[in-house]
Protein backbone atom coordinates (compact mmCIF):
# COMPACT_ATOMS: atom_id res chain seq x y z
CA UNK A 1 0.00 0.00 0.00
CA UNK A 2 1.29 3.46 -0.89
CA UNK A 3 0.69 5.40 2.32
CA UNK A 4 1.86 8.59 0.63
CA UNK A 5 -1.53 8.75 -1.04
CA UNK A 6 -3.08 9.20 2.41
CA UNK A 7 -1.05 12.28 3.32
CA UNK A 8 -1.78 15.87 2.41
CA UNK A 9 0.27 17.12 -0.54
CA UNK A 10 2.04 19.60 1.75
CA UNK A 11 3.46 16.77 3.85
CA UNK A 12 5.14 15.16 0.85
CA UNK A 13 6.94 18.41 0.03
CA UNK A 14 8.50 18.75 3.48
CA UNK A 15 12.18 17.96 3.94
CA UNK A 16 12.57 16.33 7.35
CA UNK A 17 14.53 18.16 10.00
CA UNK A 18 17.84 16.33 10.39
CA UNK A 19 19.51 16.95 13.79
CA UNK A 20 23.23 16.77 14.43
CA UNK A 21 24.75 13.31 14.29
CA UNK A 22 24.45 11.54 17.68
CA UNK A 23 27.71 10.78 19.50
CA UNK A 24 26.81 7.14 20.18
CA UNK A 25 26.04 6.58 16.50
CA UNK A 26 29.44 7.88 15.41
CA UNK A 27 31.23 5.81 18.05
CA UNK A 28 29.40 2.71 16.89
CA UNK A 29 29.93 3.32 13.15
CA UNK A 30 33.64 4.12 13.29
CA UNK A 31 34.78 2.30 16.40
CA UNK A 32 35.83 5.46 18.23
CA UNK A 33 36.45 5.50 21.97
CA UNK A 34 35.82 9.23 22.38
CA UNK A 35 33.74 11.69 20.39
CA UNK A 36 33.42 15.47 20.60
CA UNK A 37 30.05 16.82 19.47
CA UNK A 38 29.99 20.47 18.44
CA UNK A 39 27.04 20.32 16.05
CA UNK A 40 23.75 20.97 17.84
CA UNK A 41 24.25 24.22 19.79
CA UNK A 42 23.95 22.31 23.05
CA UNK A 43 25.28 23.59 26.34
CA UNK A 44 28.41 21.47 26.99
CA UNK A 45 27.93 21.90 30.74
CA UNK A 46 25.50 19.45 32.36
CA UNK A 47 22.53 20.51 34.52
CA UNK A 48 23.23 22.29 37.79
CA UNK A 49 23.10 20.69 41.22
CA UNK A 50 19.69 22.14 42.08
CA UNK A 51 18.24 20.56 38.94
CA UNK A 52 19.81 17.16 39.62
CA UNK A 53 18.54 17.12 43.19
CA UNK A 54 14.95 18.00 42.29
CA UNK A 55 14.93 15.42 39.50
CA UNK A 56 16.16 12.76 41.91
CA UNK A 57 13.21 13.47 44.20
CA UNK A 58 10.58 13.87 41.50
CA UNK A 59 11.41 10.76 39.48
CA UNK A 60 9.69 8.65 42.12
CA UNK A 61 6.33 10.21 41.21
CA UNK A 62 6.25 9.34 37.53
CA UNK A 63 3.10 7.30 38.05
CA UNK A 64 1.22 10.61 38.38
CA UNK A 65 0.22 12.93 35.56
CA UNK A 66 2.02 16.28 35.49
CA UNK A 67 0.31 19.53 36.46
CA UNK A 68 -1.49 20.31 33.21
CA UNK A 69 -1.46 24.05 33.87
CA UNK A 70 2.23 24.14 34.90
CA UNK A 71 1.01 26.53 37.61
CA UNK A 72 4.21 26.78 39.64
CA UNK A 73 6.44 27.12 36.59
CA UNK A 74 4.22 29.95 35.39
CA UNK A 75 4.66 31.66 38.75
CA UNK A 76 8.41 31.11 38.73
CA UNK A 77 8.76 32.54 35.23
CA UNK A 78 6.51 35.46 36.15
CA UNK A 79 8.82 36.37 39.02
CA UNK A 80 11.96 35.77 36.95
CA UNK A 81 10.78 37.97 34.07
CA UNK A 82 8.90 40.56 36.11
CA UNK A 83 5.73 39.98 34.07
CA UNK A 84 2.20 38.79 34.74
CA UNK A 85 1.93 35.02 34.42
CA UNK A 86 -1.04 35.53 32.08
CA UNK A 87 1.47 36.58 29.42
CA UNK A 88 3.35 33.27 29.57
CA UNK A 89 2.60 30.13 27.57
CA UNK A 90 4.65 27.01 28.35
CA UNK A 91 5.28 24.23 25.85
CA UNK A 92 7.29 21.11 25.06
CA UNK A 93 10.20 23.17 23.74
CA UNK A 94 9.76 26.52 22.03
CA UNK A 95 9.59 24.75 18.65
CA UNK A 96 6.23 23.29 19.67
CA UNK A 97 4.90 26.84 19.86
CA UNK A 98 5.91 27.44 16.25
CA UNK A 99 3.71 24.54 15.20
CA UNK A 100 0.84 25.81 17.37
CA UNK A 101 1.06 29.30 15.86
CA UNK A 102 0.92 28.03 12.30
CA UNK A 103 -1.87 25.58 13.09
CA UNK A 104 -4.06 27.93 15.12
CA UNK A 105 -3.66 31.22 13.29
CA UNK A 106 -2.90 30.61 9.61
CA UNK A 107 -5.85 30.13 7.27
CA UNK A 108 -5.79 28.87 3.69
CA UNK A 109 -4.32 31.52 1.42
CA UNK A 110 -2.51 33.36 4.21
CA UNK A 111 1.26 33.74 4.40
CA UNK A 112 4.17 33.28 6.81
CA UNK A 113 7.23 35.48 6.27
CA UNK A 114 10.63 34.30 7.52
CA UNK A 115 14.31 34.73 6.71
CA UNK A 116 16.58 32.24 4.95
CA UNK A 117 18.81 30.77 6.03
CA UNK A 118 17.39 30.66 9.52
CA UNK A 119 15.96 28.03 11.86
CA UNK A 120 14.71 25.21 9.60
CA UNK A 121 11.52 24.75 11.62
CA UNK A 122 10.13 28.00 10.17
CA UNK A 123 10.13 26.52 6.69
CA UNK A 124 8.72 23.20 7.90
CA UNK A 125 5.79 24.65 9.85
CA UNK A 126 5.03 26.97 6.96
CA UNK A 127 4.83 24.04 4.55
CA UNK A 128 2.64 22.02 6.91
CA UNK A 129 0.27 24.92 7.55
CA UNK A 130 -2.74 25.78 5.42
CA UNK A 131 -0.88 28.87 4.29
CA UNK A 132 2.21 29.66 2.25
CA UNK A 133 5.74 30.39 3.35
CA UNK A 134 7.45 33.53 2.06
CA UNK A 135 11.24 33.19 2.51
CA UNK A 136 13.30 36.40 2.46
CA UNK A 137 17.10 36.10 1.97
CA UNK A 138 19.40 37.43 4.67
CA UNK A 139 20.87 40.83 3.96
CA UNK A 140 24.22 42.48 4.58
CA UNK A 141 26.54 40.73 7.03
CA UNK A 142 24.23 37.66 7.01
CA UNK A 143 21.65 39.39 9.20
CA UNK A 144 17.86 39.54 8.83
CA UNK A 145 16.97 42.04 6.11
CA UNK A 146 14.13 43.56 8.11
CA UNK A 147 13.24 46.24 5.51
CA UNK A 148 12.91 43.51 2.87
CA UNK A 149 10.81 41.42 5.25
CA UNK A 150 8.57 44.43 5.86
CA UNK A 151 8.17 44.83 2.09
CA UNK A 152 7.16 41.15 1.85
CA UNK A 153 4.21 41.72 4.20
CA UNK A 154 0.87 42.19 2.44
CA UNK A 155 -2.84 41.79 3.13
CA UNK A 156 -2.41 37.98 3.19
CA UNK A 157 0.38 37.91 5.79
CA UNK A 158 -0.53 36.38 9.15
CA UNK A 159 2.80 35.48 10.80
CA UNK A 160 6.38 36.73 10.67
CA UNK A 161 9.26 34.76 12.22
CA UNK A 162 12.38 36.68 13.28
CA UNK A 163 15.23 34.67 14.79
CA UNK A 164 17.32 37.04 16.90
CA UNK A 165 20.16 36.16 17.29
CA UNK A 166 19.86 34.12 14.14
CA UNK A 167 20.52 30.41 13.81
CA UNK A 168 22.70 29.36 11.95
CA UNK A 169 24.68 32.59 11.49
CA UNK A 170 24.86 33.83 15.10
CA UNK A 171 24.25 37.40 13.90
CA UNK A 172 21.65 39.74 15.37
CA UNK A 173 19.53 42.80 14.59
CA UNK A 174 19.80 45.83 16.81
CA UNK A 175 17.18 47.45 19.00
CA UNK A 176 16.59 50.34 16.60
CA UNK A 177 16.37 48.00 13.58
CA UNK A 178 13.81 45.70 15.17
CA UNK A 179 11.77 48.58 16.55
CA UNK A 180 11.64 50.27 13.16
CA UNK A 181 10.46 46.97 11.70
CA UNK A 182 7.72 46.50 14.29
CA UNK A 183 6.50 50.04 13.60
CA UNK A 184 5.99 49.06 9.95
CA UNK A 185 4.11 45.81 10.64
CA UNK A 186 0.28 46.03 10.64
CA UNK A 187 -1.28 45.20 14.01
CA UNK A 188 -3.16 42.21 12.54
CA UNK A 189 0.14 40.48 11.68
CA UNK A 190 1.75 38.48 14.46
CA UNK A 191 5.50 39.01 14.82
CA UNK A 192 7.27 36.09 16.49
CA UNK A 193 10.77 36.99 17.73
CA UNK A 194 12.62 33.77 18.53
CA UNK A 195 15.13 34.53 21.30
CA UNK A 196 16.41 31.02 22.00
CA UNK A 197 19.96 32.35 22.49
CA UNK A 198 19.12 35.59 24.31
CA UNK A 199 20.98 34.64 27.50
CA UNK A 200 24.28 34.43 25.59
CA UNK A 201 24.01 37.94 24.15
CA UNK A 202 26.41 40.60 25.41
CA UNK A 203 25.84 43.29 22.74
CA UNK A 204 24.64 46.53 24.31
CA UNK A 205 22.34 47.40 21.40
CA UNK A 206 20.44 44.09 21.48
CA UNK A 207 16.65 44.68 21.65
CA UNK A 208 15.04 44.86 25.10
CA UNK A 209 11.91 43.21 23.79
CA UNK A 210 10.33 42.50 27.18
CA UNK A 211 9.78 46.24 27.51
CA UNK A 212 7.84 46.41 24.23
CA UNK A 213 4.93 44.11 24.97
CA UNK A 214 2.47 46.90 25.80
CA UNK A 215 3.42 48.95 22.76
CA UNK A 216 3.16 46.01 20.35
CA UNK A 217 0.26 43.68 21.27
CA UNK A 218 1.03 41.59 18.16
CA UNK A 219 4.54 40.75 19.45
CA UNK A 220 5.28 37.18 20.58
CA UNK A 221 8.63 36.30 22.17
CA UNK A 222 9.98 32.75 22.24
CA UNK A 223 12.51 31.53 24.81
CA UNK A 224 13.82 28.17 25.93
CA UNK A 225 15.47 26.19 28.72
CA UNK A 226 17.37 24.09 26.17
CA UNK A 227 20.40 26.33 25.80
CA UNK A 228 22.01 28.16 28.70
CA UNK A 229 19.93 26.23 31.27
CA UNK A 230 21.24 22.83 30.02
CA UNK A 231 17.80 21.21 29.72
CA UNK A 232 17.74 20.32 26.00
CA UNK A 233 16.86 16.71 26.83
CA UNK A 234 13.78 17.70 28.82
CA UNK A 235 12.24 20.03 26.22
CA UNK A 236 10.86 23.12 27.95
CA UNK A 237 10.15 26.37 26.13
CA UNK A 238 7.79 29.28 26.52
CA UNK A 239 6.34 32.32 24.79
CA UNK A 240 5.63 35.77 26.14
CA UNK A 241 2.81 37.78 24.59
CA UNK A 242 -0.54 39.48 25.09
CA UNK A 243 -2.82 37.49 27.47
CA UNK A 244 -5.47 37.15 24.76
CA UNK A 245 -2.94 35.44 22.48
CA UNK A 246 -1.98 33.13 25.36
CA UNK A 247 -5.64 32.19 25.76
CA UNK A 248 -5.85 31.20 22.10
CA UNK A 249 -2.67 29.13 22.34
CA UNK A 250 -4.01 27.35 25.42
CA UNK A 251 -7.09 26.28 23.43
CA UNK A 252 -4.88 24.36 21.02
CA UNK A 253 -2.45 22.91 23.55
CA UNK A 254 -2.57 19.11 24.03
CA UNK A 255 -3.19 18.00 27.63
CA UNK A 256 -0.07 17.43 29.75
CA UNK A 257 2.27 18.64 26.99
CA UNK A 258 5.04 19.53 29.49
CA UNK A 259 6.02 16.57 31.66
CA UNK A 260 6.48 16.73 35.42
CA UNK A 261 10.28 16.36 35.38
CA UNK A 262 10.61 19.19 32.87
CA UNK A 263 8.50 21.49 35.03
CA UNK A 264 10.43 20.98 38.26
CA UNK A 265 13.80 21.07 36.48
CA UNK A 266 12.93 24.38 34.83
CA UNK A 267 11.89 25.89 38.15
CA UNK A 268 15.15 24.78 39.74
CA UNK A 269 17.17 26.12 36.79
CA UNK A 270 15.70 29.59 37.26
CA UNK A 271 17.24 29.71 40.73
CA UNK A 272 20.75 29.06 39.42
CA UNK A 273 21.52 32.65 38.48
CA UNK A 274 25.21 32.47 39.41
CA UNK A 275 25.64 29.32 37.31
CA UNK A 276 23.98 30.99 34.31
CA UNK A 277 26.32 33.97 34.60
CA UNK A 278 29.33 31.64 34.81
CA UNK A 279 28.21 29.73 31.71
CA UNK A 280 27.70 32.99 29.84
CA UNK A 281 31.29 34.01 30.60
CA UNK A 282 32.67 30.56 29.74
CA UNK A 283 30.79 30.62 26.45
CA UNK A 284 32.16 34.05 25.56
CA UNK A 285 35.71 32.84 26.22
CA UNK A 286 35.20 29.73 24.07
CA UNK A 287 33.50 31.69 21.30
CA UNK A 288 36.32 34.24 21.24
CA UNK A 289 38.94 31.46 21.18
CA UNK A 290 37.33 29.66 18.21
CA UNK A 291 36.88 32.95 16.35
CA UNK A 292 40.51 33.94 16.96
CA UNK A 293 41.85 30.59 15.77
CA UNK A 294 39.76 30.72 12.61
CA UNK A 295 41.03 34.21 11.86
CA UNK A 296 44.62 33.06 12.40
CA UNK A 297 44.00 30.37 9.77
CA UNK A 298 42.74 33.00 7.34
CA UNK A 299 39.09 31.91 7.54
CA UNK A 300 36.13 34.25 7.31
CA UNK A 301 34.06 34.23 10.52
CA UNK A 302 30.71 35.88 11.18
CA UNK A 303 30.43 37.83 14.46
CA UNK A 304 28.35 35.73 16.85
CA UNK A 305 26.13 36.54 19.83
CA UNK A 306 25.26 32.90 20.49
CA UNK A 307 26.88 29.67 21.68
CA UNK A 308 28.09 28.78 18.20
CA UNK A 309 30.33 30.18 15.48
CA UNK A 310 29.63 30.31 11.73
CA UNK A 311 32.69 30.24 9.48
CA UNK A 312 33.81 29.78 5.90
CA UNK A 313 36.73 27.33 5.56
CA UNK A 314 39.08 26.72 2.59
CA UNK A 315 37.46 23.30 2.15
CA UNK A 316 34.11 21.93 1.02
CA UNK A 317 31.85 21.68 4.08
CA UNK A 318 30.88 18.07 3.37
CA UNK A 319 34.52 17.11 2.90
CA UNK A 320 35.57 18.73 6.18
CA UNK A 321 32.57 17.18 7.95
CA UNK A 322 33.55 13.65 6.90
CA UNK A 323 37.23 14.19 7.69
CA UNK A 324 36.35 15.40 11.17
CA UNK A 325 34.03 12.42 11.74
CA UNK A 326 36.98 10.11 11.09
CA UNK A 327 38.77 11.94 13.90
CA UNK A 328 35.84 11.81 16.31
CA UNK A 329 34.65 15.41 15.97
CA UNK A 330 31.08 16.31 14.92
CA UNK A 331 30.28 19.75 13.47
CA UNK A 332 27.40 21.00 11.31
CA UNK A 333 28.10 21.47 7.58
CA UNK A 334 26.13 24.29 5.96
CA UNK A 335 26.10 23.26 2.33
CA UNK A 336 25.23 25.82 -0.33
CA UNK A 337 25.06 28.74 2.09
CA UNK A 338 24.59 31.72 -0.20
CA UNK A 339 26.00 29.68 -3.04
CA UNK A 340 29.16 28.86 -1.06
CA UNK A 341 29.98 25.23 -0.31
CA UNK A 342 32.50 25.88 2.48
CA UNK A 343 30.30 27.09 5.34
CA UNK A 344 30.18 25.35 8.73
CA UNK A 345 28.49 25.98 12.06
CA UNK A 346 30.40 24.97 15.17
CA UNK A 347 29.02 24.93 18.70
CA UNK A 348 31.16 26.22 21.55
CA UNK A 349 32.28 23.25 23.66
CA UNK A 350 34.37 22.69 26.73
CA UNK A 351 37.93 24.03 26.62
CA UNK A 352 39.51 20.70 25.71
CA UNK A 353 36.84 20.11 23.04
CA UNK A 354 37.49 23.51 21.45
CA UNK A 355 41.23 22.85 21.54
CA UNK A 356 40.85 19.45 19.93
CA UNK A 357 38.62 20.82 17.18
CA UNK A 358 40.98 23.63 16.26
CA UNK A 359 44.03 21.36 16.36
CA UNK A 360 42.43 18.86 13.98
CA UNK A 361 41.06 21.60 11.70
CA UNK A 362 44.47 23.25 11.43
CA UNK A 363 46.01 19.94 10.40
CA UNK A 364 43.31 19.33 7.79
CA UNK A 365 43.62 22.82 6.30
CA UNK A 366 47.44 22.63 6.19
CA UNK A 367 47.28 19.21 4.52
CA UNK A 368 44.80 20.51 1.96
CA UNK A 369 46.92 23.57 1.18
CA UNK A 370 49.98 21.36 0.49
CA UNK A 371 48.12 18.98 -1.81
Amino acid sequence: MDFKNLARDEVLDVKRYIPGKPMAELQRERGLAEVVKLASNENPHGPGQRVLEVLDRSIRELNRYPDDSAYYLHKALSKHLGLDSERIFIANGSVEILYFLAELFVNKGEEIVYAVPSFLAYSIVSQLSLGTGVPVPLGANSRHDLPAMAEAINENTKLVFVCNPNNPTGTYNTESELKDFLDRVPENVLVVVDEAYVEYVDAEDYPRTLEWLEQYPNLILLRTFSKIHSLAGLRVGYSISHPKLVDLLERGRPPFNVNSLSQVAAMAALKEEERVEWIRKENSLGRDYITKKFCEMGCEVLPSQTNFVFAFLPLDSKEIFESLLDRGVIIRPMESFGGRENAVRISVGLEYENNRLMHVLKELIQTKSRS
